[in-house]
């Protein structure tokens, strides 16, 4: 018997952890001599500490989690967590209250998933780490799910005529993306708090933006990722931080007339002239008509505001950077150069442009 494995628990059939029983099946194990085992075609394989706690994310994914042992007191955590942010937006929750907030629902989550044993009873570090993770990224993505909501919510009050697939509109608030900014700040202190002890060595969060995470990262990101489109660039670069108390809007029309083009011709029908009789004001029946806007209040409270309208030539044209067609002049100068600046982080351009966004009111491909 020199080459059985001593039990570590002699005499037991079951080993309790917990308030889980496990049977001892350790006196099954034996030692093998290495030299009767050829290993000339083995390939050692080393998982990095970040490859073993992403392995077992998935188990923390919102679909694993609907039918886990949790799903229940998930679901309940869910209700809790968007009560919370929703709070924090509209003002009745602080920062403060917010984190601890997040720290409680986090806990409550880590104790139903120990208590039922899941996704195992025994919890390495690796699957505290990923479930903390996880917990913590779906947070984050909630509020910034939250802020980009509300923002379109409002944005739909600017919107002329009746909205369709082959409209395009956008509408931007910063002051979601400086509320959203705090609410992730408050619940990463959060994390901080909670991210202690042996457990947590070598935690780390992943790079969203790298990932293509663009509903993980930030407002900005966040804001411009159309739920019905892949491929939406209103924003050039989601790092820029936009003025404080800014908004901007664009709207195109759609393909209820393609064209208002008058011709003339002489008593024999020959064309004579032709030109476009489109209204100079925005007409959201008119596929080629758009509209952008912005404005911002100063120091002082004062709003300003500038506007343009203009036409879509359905060619490689109709990209168009913002600040082409808006500039701010009769604001101080540092507070306009800001917002100038900005504008310059924003295009527009008619549905269908890039492969992958929405459907074109026309065939936009030379």
């Amino acid at each position: 018997m020199d080459n059985k494995i001593n039990s570590p628990f002699p005499g037991q059939e079951y080993i309790q952890y917990g308030k889980f029983t496990f049977k001892n099946v350790t006196d099954q194990l034996t030692k093998i001599d290495p030299a009767t085992v050829d290993t000339s075609t083995w390939v050692k394989y080393n998982r990095t500490h970040a490859q073993e706690a992403a392995a077992w994310k998935g188990y923390f994914s919102n679909y694993s989690l609907s039918a886990s042992p949790v799903s229940e007191v998930k679901q309940e955590i869910d209700v809790q967590a968007d009560a919370a942010i929703n709070g924090f937006f509209d003002g009745t929750v602080s920062e403060e209250e917010l984190s601890e907030t997040f720290q409680a629902l986090a806990k409550q989550f880590g104790d139903a998933c120990d208590d039922a044993g899941y996704p195992l009873p025994l919890q390495g570090i690796t699957i505290i780490q990923a479930r903390t993770e996880s917990f913590y990224s779906e947070f984050r993505r909630k509020i910034l799910d939250i802020a980009v909501q509300r923002n379109r919510q409002e944005g739909q009050q600017y919107i002329t005529g009746e909205m369709n697939s082959q409209c395009n509109w956008n509408y931007y608030n910063s002051d979601y993306y400086f509320k959203s900014e705090a609410a992730i700040s408050a619940i990463t202190d959060g994390l901080d708090q909670i991210a202690q002890g042996p457990a947590y060595k070598d935690f780390a969060l992943p790079d969203y933006k790298a990932q293509g995470m663009e509903a993980y990262y930030n407002f900005n990101s966040a804001a411009f990722t159309d739920q019905f489109s892949s491929n939406e660039r209103f924003m050039l670069d989601p790092d820029q931080v936009p003025p404080k108390n800014f908004k901007w809007f664009y709207q195109s029309g759609d393909n209820a007339a393609m064209a208002r083009l008058v011709s003339v011709h002489d008593k024999d029908g020959n064309l004579v002239k032709s030109f476009d009789a489109s209204p100079k004001s925005f007409d959201p029946t008119i596929s080629r008509a758009a509209i952008t806007w912005a404005s911002y209040l100063d120091d002082k409270g004062n709003k300003h505001i500038v506007s343009a309208n203009f036409l879509h030539t359905f060619s490689k044209s109709d990209l168009r950077n913002v600040a082409s067609l808006l500039n701010f002049t009769n604001g101080s100068s540092d507070q306009d150069a800001a917002v100038n600046q900005f504008l310059k982080n924003l295009q527009v351009y008619p549905s269908g442009y890039f492969p992958g966004s929405r459907p074109p009111a026309v065939n936009l491909r030379a």
